[in-house]
């Protein structure tokens, strides 16, 4: 099934308790009248609404070892006996703190289905002005559904909260406060959920539950993470707040990149020294538009590790030497936001800012030629068996 675009259709629902809409006659009326009276008299409930559904993030978990920030996706219903069939997943958070990696850890047979992977729409305006956030949002959107329907049920609680899946990031920003992390992630759907998402004509979040071999409606509802309606229900449509906070210390490694220097406290090369596998190396809000100029050694990378930058202007690396960075085999490098340019010629034309053996990602990032390199050599050497890959807006220099 295709991600769940549409709302509901326009129809009147009979509701034991509600106005009855769809019927404009008298005689119709006492029709339906004598109909419910019928239905209690023979001892049968009458029809049912449509059942509430709230969805909510919950427990909040940093992995040391893949540096990634995870949240629980859990829902609650009004009413026993319902399972989630899909949803429409689409959620805003601020740019600068957070970045989405995927959708994971499903749970009783459900899985992501189109848009998979899941879109991911920035904008520079709408996370101030429709979310109060210090950056951009990213918007995304995605879906999810019950792709398995010899899974056995998971019947979504009306006391507590059912878990289905999990939805993990990895921490941008370089001056969060790692004993008191508290990113605040925004539902796309109003404090009216009637009104839909927060986007000019979007439905927002929707959900749907199972219904013998297919689906039925859902009323949506949702616990916002750290973050709060305001207002009368215009833009800016609420607050960040801090409610559901932790801590992403791990151990006493710096690895905040706070100078130029090639070595010692503070570099860039004592923080990839000290990082473990998986680790994120980001940088300090003063390294903005700072230039690291690489001239002892050139650096070896041995491990699965993140280079992460979030600041303007771009932090830049350089090398007065033959050669920059060199990655080992089978070992995950990414590079995020960052201009490189490269050092002198490498022996057996190597490549003069990259040597890679390993897999090599690079995002947002520009490669340049040294001034001083001759025409001819490569920037970037891939060698056999190795993968290198770029992603966003990306820039190589022909050398």
């Amino acid at each position: 099934m295709a991600a769940l675009t549409s709302l509901r259709p326009n129809v009147d629902t009979i509701h034991v308790f509600g106005v009855v809409r769809s019927f404009t006659g008298i005689r119709q009326l006492r029709n339906v009248c004598l109909f419910f009276s019928l239905y209690l008299v023979l001892g049968l409930n009458p029809i049912s609404a449509d059942p509430n559904i709230t969805v909510r993030f919950s427990n909040p978990q940093f992995n040391c070892t893949t540096a990634e920030y995870c949240l629980d996706v859990e829902f609650q219903s009004d009413q026993t006996g319902y399972e989630l069939f899909g949803m429409n997943v689409r959620f805003f958070y601020d740019d600068v703190i957070l970045e989405l990696v995927d959708f994971r850890g499903f749970l009783g047979g459900y899985g992501p289905i189109a848009p998979n992977p899941p879109g991911n729409t920035y904008s520079a305006t709408a996370g101030p002005s429709l979310f109060n956030f210090g950056g951009g949002a990213d918007y995304i959107n995605g879906a999810v559904q019950k792709t398995n329907a010899n899974a056995p049920p998971i019947f979504i609680s009306t006391s507590g909260w059912t878990k289905l899946f999990q939805i993990c990031f990895v921490v941008d920003d370089p001056n969060a406060d790692e004993n008191n992390f508290c990113p605040p992630v925004v539902w796309d759907l109003e404090a009216n959920p009637a009104n839909g998402g927060f986007l000019p004509g979007g439905a927002g979040v929707v959900m749907t539950v199972v219904n013998g071999s297919g689906s039925a409606n859902a009323l949506e509802h949702v616990s916002q993470y750290n973050w709060q309606y305001i207002g009368n229900g215009t833009a800016p449509y609420g607050q960040p707040v801090s409610q559901t906070c932790s801590s992403i210390v791990c151990g006493t490694c710096n690895l905040l990149v706070s100078n130029i220097l090639d070595s010692g406290p503070g570099s860039f090369r004592d923080a990839l020294t000290c990082a473990g596998n998986g680790d994120t190396i980001k940088f300090a809000s003063n390294m903005a538009g700072a230039t690291i100029t690489i001239n002892s050694a050139r650096l070896l990378i041995n491990k699965n590790v993140y280079i992460r930058s979030s600041l303007t202007p771009k932090v830049k690396f350089t090398s007065a030497m033959a050669g920059l960075f060199e990655i080992s085999a089978n070992k995950t490098v990414e590079f995020k936001d960052i201009d490189i340019t490269s050092g002198l010629t490498m022996p057996n034309n190597d490549g003069a800012a990259f040597k890679n053996e390993g897999i090599l990602r690079l995002v947002n990032c520009g490669v340049y030629k040294n001034t001083a390199l001759p025409t001819g050599q490569y920037l970037i050497r891939n060698k056999p068996g190795s993968q290198f890959s770029l992603y966003g807006s990306c820039f190589i220099e022909i050398p």
